[in-house]
């Protein structure tokens, strides 16, 4: 099953709580009305450190049956709704995203069979 991970940069003319607000909140319902064929949506929001500055401030994960599903969501018109969203918290220019093919490694504990 194919998905698109997409890191994304928050823009910095805005406050950083006020584009999480957005992606987390208004952009999750944009994503489900705008890309009816994606089977899961998860947000993952780089947790802040002192010590590390991170290239991103949040990766999202969409998946589909297949690739016809993708061509179709991203093809149709309301995936325009989700562009434009996506300018609302996120620095277009600083963000990318790929299509993968997952490979589970580990599976929950103790899915490695062995002894610690």
């Amino acid at each position: 099953m194919p998905k698109i991970i997409a890191m994304f940069k928050f823009r910095d003319d805005k406050p950083y709580e006020e584009c999480r607000e957005h992606w987390n909140v208004v952009h999750s319902e944009v994503v489900a009305r705008s890309l009816p064929e994606c089977r899961r949506y998860v947000q993952n929001v780089a947790v802040r450190v002192r010590s590390q500055k991170w290239d991103y401030d949040g990766v999202a994960e969409l998946w589909f049956d297949d690739m016809d599903a993708i061509r179709r969501s991203f093809d149709g018109p309301l995936a325009d709704d989700l562009r434009a969203d996506e300018h609302n918290f996120a620095d277009m220019e600083s963000s990318t995203w790929m299509i993968v093919n997952e490979n589970e490694v580990i599976s929950g504990a103790g899915s490695q069979g062995g002894t610690a």
